[in-house]
């Protein structure tokens, strides 16, 4: 696989792939036509942009009521979500999608505990969803998968077309999502980015996923064999965040990093606190 995807790289540039990329989906009867009512739906306005790391844990997120927030996973597991009133919840991994008692369990948790979140999916969860009756009345957009550019400026937030950038739900739909929805100015909060700082340790804010305990911890993932892939993952979502940080600011978006601490040094840190002095 790694020499097939190497050999189109090297003899069809990344725009025809993605062109390619979007017949197949067609073919496949993946629509994202349904996208285009997000462009520019909030133009002009903030929007938070919420990951996973430990540091989130930590945080009060009571002032996001009334914000425009997007969330990943599970973030329902935070004591303040369902204060919070999520706007997005983006879901990219395509392991959350099987057809499995514990993933329709895990749905169904999403489905009580964050009611007002519209939901940007993986398209392997149109089986489920049809399947089980899930997210009945909400709004629900599917995403298809690019190829990554290697510059900023051919980095493209449409989100009609195949993503380009990204190798997270963080990088590859959650920040996308932002701009795409025509936020100028975005913050970024539990992008801890640690991955590879404890392997046998949790990366996440809770120390427990209840369905999904293969991803507690690096060591436990078994979505890549080596600790190499692991390696090789952490860098490639470093280079989607400066990839994005160079875009943005061709495009004159804002992305700022309210983080609690953390490793990611590609945007300007904000403390979290300031974030409602001015407003």
């Amino acid at each position: 696989m790694r020499f097939f995807r190497a050999a189109a790289n090297w003899t069809i540039p990344a725009n025809i792939q993605n062109v390619l990329l979007g017949i197949r989906y067609s073919l496949e009867g993946v629509s994202v036509s349904g996208n285009r009512r997000l462009k520019n739906k909030y133009r002009g306005r903030r929007c938070f942009v919420i990951g996973n790391g430990p540091s989130l844990g930590k945080m009060d997120l009571k002032p996001l009521a009334g914000e425009i927030t997007i969330a990943a996973n599970s973030f329902y597991k935070h004591p303040d979500a369902e204060k919070v009133g999520l706007t997005y919840l983006c879901i990219g991994d395509e392991q959350f999608m099987i057809d499995d008692p514990r993933a329709v369990e895990w749905h169904r948790i999403i489905e009580q505990k964050l009611p007002t979140a519209s939901l940007f999916l993986n398209p392997k969860a149109r089986f489920l969803r049809e399947k089980y009756g899930l997210y009945r009345n909400r709004d629900v957009f599917y995403f298809r998968r690019g190829v990554v550019g290697e510059y900023p400026e051919l980095i493209d937030f449409d989100l009609t077309k195949p993503i380009n950038v990204g190798n997270t739900t963080g990088t590859h739909l959650a920040i996308p999502l932002a701009v795409y929805l025509g936020c100028t100015e975005i913050i970024l909060l539990g992008f801890d980015c640690n991955w590879l700082e404890s392997y046998t340790g949790s990366y996440h804010f809770y120390q427990k996923h209840d369905q999904f305990p293969e991803f507690d911890a690096l060591k436990t993932d078994d979505r890549w064999g080596r600790y190499e892939d692991h390696l090789i993952f952490a860098l490639r979502d470093f280079e989607a965040h400066r990839l994005i940080a160079e875009r943005t600011a061709q495009l004159g978006v804002s992305v700022r990093n309210a983080t609690g601490g953390g490793l990611l040094d590609m945007y300007p840190r904000v403390r979290f606190e300031d974030c409602f002095e001015a407003h």
